[in-house]
This record gives structure tokens, C-alpha cells and sequence, in this order.
């Protein structure tokens, strides 16, 4: 195997000229550990920094123009303990519009191949370091997650992990206390988490994504917003593309002005991370003592703002289909057999429900939930498009074992988004930890109504304790009280039960 380590900084830049300076200096200045100087010791890194300008409207390119000037003129008086790195600048052409930045992190991965040789890349790791332009990473990043990627090891079939691997890392915030709760979510997911909870949100974030090239040339890179209607028609004839496409059939149909949907220049990072699994691509958080990347908070500046929640529901949904309930999984076809049950009859599970294709639709069984208005009054959820009636039931009807879930001792919690909360995360044990929060209430409720019991009784009770589960209401919000409700139902997450909100 070659001892040269290719790690390409992949960074897409769009109207960023008050942040693309600090972005680009942090790439340029890396380095090696002092714990990590023995492990990496034969290990010699050519580590290039590719930006592709995407048709900025700003100064950008003029200031990446002018660091790359000013590198190259340096270039001779680099610390020595700085890596050798290269700094390539890609630009559209002048009086274009931009594309998204799934266009310009695909042209950003070509930049390296323009100047340099490609033969030797079966003999070498090649890995893409994923930053967005108004990020910093921190001095020792590539050396890290190079480190955690090369420790993987080889499979049985004598080809090396990393090749498989997206490889995520934690990070703090700019400023610090923004978004408190995804990033406490996000930096404290175990192994096992950051699999079950896929369908929840990206558990890696994609400015911490470290892969290996040949592995994002495998999935067919980002995917890429058509600019002609017959781009579109190959998107929707997915056999006609020997990729696997995240794209929701909402975002396929023109705009009543006959143009391309525009969501399709954005959320590449949602359509990419599942194109990953999909793939049986593996997932691996890298945690280290002190935080490889600054991820910026710029409200009203970021993509992610820009994300229609919709979209992501929507997103979400047709992964899980395609991954779940259309899976090679031995679990898939109980999915589509025996049905399934969505828990939560509030809006984010009617949404999930709207999302998903009709034949995946009609294998919904019934709706579950806490709220004894939507189960004794509301009864069903009725929406024209959907075609049906779809019962809405006590939780509990689903437990494999009655007596594991009385209805006199439900657990209730509150929905907060206050920042005291995100001290108690505890995602390892898969619950939230209670000693910093207020108890978890347990309401005192009446033994099930006739009403509700006839009701209930309108669907097969042996099919329900066995019915697989989606649960559309969020995780780690109401102290623990949803996560102890999940877990008496008996079912097995990854299995016949996925969180998806």
C-alpha cells in the first residue's frame, strides 16, 4: 500500500467573502498531533484545498484569488510542521448562475484530477475532507479522522473499511451557544445511536464528513439540481441510472410556470447521507477531547434555513421507504406485510404519512397516541387524498405484553426547547437522563373508556401487538416520558421500530 495519504478539502463557496479567508486559512494550516506522531509516522500527507466558486455575486473569488497568490508565493516559508498543502480554485463562468452547492462540491472533487495524475489512486487512500465556507476546522482535524479512518482495519474480503466509511466528527459552535440542542444531540450520539436514529435527521454533520473519494464516485456524487426538463425525466426514471437518486416525486413535476422544481439545488447533504446507507455504506462518529470543526450559526444565511421542513419530511420519508420498508433487510417484508402503525397524530405524522408513495400508504394501519382527545373524540384521521379512514389509537394497544404497559401509569412529559434541557442528554442508554430536568409526570388516567375499547376493537388485536412502529414525535423533549412509552410496547428499534422526527 502507498505510505502517501491524498486528503482533498472539498469547499463550496457562494457569496462568502466575509468568512471564506478564516475557512481557507484553517485548511491550509494542519498538522499532525503530538499523540498521533507515532501511529503517523510513515504516513506522508498531500493534502490539496479545492474551492469552486459558484458563481458568487460578491468578492469572493477576488479573495480566494489572492490568498491562492499569496500561498504560492509563501509557499517556501510554511512552518515545518505544518503539512504540504495546495490551495486550487475553481470558478464558473463568468455570467452563469449558480447551481447549488451539491453542483459545486462535485466540480470542487474534480480540481485535483485537473493537475495531477489519477492512476496511482487504487495504491493510495484518497480521502475528501467536506467543509462549507463559513466553517473552520481546527489544526489537527485531517490528522485525526485520517488516523480514525486507517484504524478501521481490513474487512474479510481483504479490502480496507475506510473505503465504506463516512466518518463525522464532533464540533462546537459559532457563536456558542447557538442551536443548543442539535449540537448537544449530535456530539453525544453513541455507535449505536448514530445508526437508529438515521431517519431523525444527518447524524453526521456534513461539514465533519470525511470519506473516501472512489466511495463518493461509487454513489455517483452529489446530486446535482437538472437545468433542462430532460435531465428531470432522467430523474424520474430511476432505472435508467445505475445511481440511487434521494429525490422526493413532489420535486419532479414542473412549477405551474413550467420550471424545475427548486428544491433540487438543495438538502444534497440529506440526498447523499442516505444514498450512503443505502449503498451499505457505515457510519462513524470520530470523538475526540477537544472539537475538530467551528460550525458557524448565521440565522437567515445558511442552506439549512433555506431547507423547507416539508422537504426533509418528505425526504426522510422516501428514504425510509427505499432503505426500511423496500429493503434486502430480513425485517423489510414485515413492513409491507403486515402493515404498520405511526405513532403521533399530530402534524409531524400526518406529514410523514402525506410523504409516502400510495402503496406504502396503504399498508398504514392506524395512528397511536397519548392525547385522549384525538383517540376518544377525534377518532380517525380523514384526509380525500389519503382515500381512508385511518383509526387513531391508545399507544398501549401495540404492547406485545399488556401487563408491561398499564394505561394508569402513562408517563407524560412536557415539549420544551430550553436550554437547561440539553445538559441532560444521555443518548448512550438511550433516554434522558431526569437528574438536571423536572420529573417526568405520570398522569393519572381512567381506565380505557367502552368507547375507546370498541374502537379499538375495530382492528385484529393479535395484528396490532405485533404491528412494526414509525414514531413521528421527538425524541429526547418531555424528560424522558415519550422514550419510556416507546420502550413498553416491546418492539426493537432497527428493526421493527424507527424514530423519524
Amino acid at each position: 500500500m502507498c505510505s502517501v495519504v491524498k486528503v482533498d478539502v472539498i469547499i463550496a463557496v457562494y457569496n462568502a467573502q466575509d468568512t471564506i479567508k478564516e475557512t481557507v486559512k484553517s485548511a491550509m494550516h494542519q498538522e499532525i498531533p503530538a499523540h498521533l506522531q507515532t501511529s503517523l509516522s510513515n504516513v506522508e500527507f498531500d493534502v490539496v484545498v479545492c474551492c469552486y466558486n459558484d458563481a458568487s455575486t460578491d468578492k469572493s473569488i477576488e479573495i480566494l484569488n489572492k490568498l491562492k497568490k499569496d500561498y504560492d508565493a509563501n509557499a517556501s516559508l510554511r512552518e515545518s510542521k505544518l503539512m504540504e498543502t495546495t490551495l486550487l480554485i475553481g470558478t464558473a463562468a463568468e455570467g452563469t448562475s449558480s447551481r447549488g452547492a451539491g453542483y459545486a462540491r462535485n466540480q470542487a472533487v474534480k480540481l485535483r484530477d485537473m493537475i495531477t495524475p489519477i492512476d496511482d489512486d487504487a495504491k493510495c487512500f484518497h480521502f475528501l475532507c467536506i467543509l462549507d465556507s463559513d466553517d473552520i476546522m481546527h489544526p489537527t482535524r485531517i490528522a485525526e479522522q485520517t488516523s480514525a479512518m486507517l484504524s478501521l482495519g481490513y474487512g474479510q474480503h481483504g479490502k480496507h473499511l475506510s473505503e465504506k466509511a463516512l466518518m463525522g466528527c464532533q464540533f462546537d459552535r459559532i457563536p456558542n451557544d447557538s442551536t443548543w440542542h442539535y449540537a448537544t444531540w449530535a456530539n453525544s450520539l453513541s455507535d449505536e445511536r448514530v445508526v437508529l436514529e438515521q431517519f431523525r435527521e444527518c447524524t453526521l454533520l456534513q461539514p465533519t464528513w470525511f470519506l473516501s473519494k472512489s466511495w463518493l464516485k461509487s454513489l455517483g456524487d452529489y446530486v446535482e439540481s437538472p437545468i433542462t426538463s430532460e435531465e428531470r425525466d432522467k430523474l424520474k426514471k430511476a432505472n435508467c441510472s445505475p445511481y440511487y437518486r434521494l429525490v422526493h416525486s413532489s420535486e419532479l413535476n414542473c412549477t405551474s410556470s413550467g420550471e424545475i422544481s427548486p428544491t433540487l439545488r438543495i438538502a444534497e447533504d440529506t440526498r447523499l447521507f442516505y444514498a450512503h446507507i443505502r449503498a451499505g455504506g457505515t457510519l462513524h462518529l470520530h470523538r475526540t477531547s477537544a472539537p475538530l470543526v467551528s460550525y458557524r450559526h448565521r440565522v437567515g444565511m445558511s442552506q439549512s434555513s433555506e431547507t423547507p421542513r416539508k422537504l426533509l419530511i418528505q425526504l426522510r420519508a422516501k428514504a425510509w421507504e427505499d432503505i426500511v420498508f423496500f429493503g434486502t433487510d430480513d425485517s423489510a417484508s414485515s413492513w409491507s406485510k403486515r402493515g404498520f402503525a405511526i405513532w403521533g397524530a399530530g402534524r409531524d405524522g400526518k406529514e410523514f404519512l402525506k410523504a409516502l408513495a400510495p402503496e406504502v400508504a396503504s399498508r398504514v394501519i392506524c395512528f397511536v397516541d397519548v392525547d385522549s382527545n384525538k383517540i376518544e373524540k377525534i377518532k380517525f384521521y380523514d384526509n380525500p387524498s389519503i382515500g381512508r379512514k385511518i383509526p387513531i389509537l391508545h399507544f398501549s394497544m401495540l404492547a406485545k405484553n399488556p401487563n408491561a404497559c398499564n394505561v394508569d401509569s402513562v408517563v407524560f412529559g412536557r415539549v420544551t426547547k430550553e436550554k437547561n434541557l440539553g445538559e441532560a442528554f444521555d443518548t448512550n442508554t438511550h433516554k434522558r437522563t431526569i437528574s438536571k430536568c423536572e420529573e417526568p409526570k405520570r398522569k393519572k388516567q381512567k381506565t380505557r373508556s367502552k368507547a375507546e375499547t370498541m374502537h379499538a376493537t375495530s382492528i385484529n388485536q393479535n395484528l396490532l401487538k405485533d404491528l412494526p412502529v414509525v414514531v413521528c414525535v421527538a425524541m429526547y423533549r418531555t424528560s424522558g416520558a415519550l422514550e419510556s412509552n416507546v420502550a413498553s410496547i416491546g418492539r426493537k428499534e432497527g428493526k421493527d421500530l424507527w424514530h423519524i422526527s
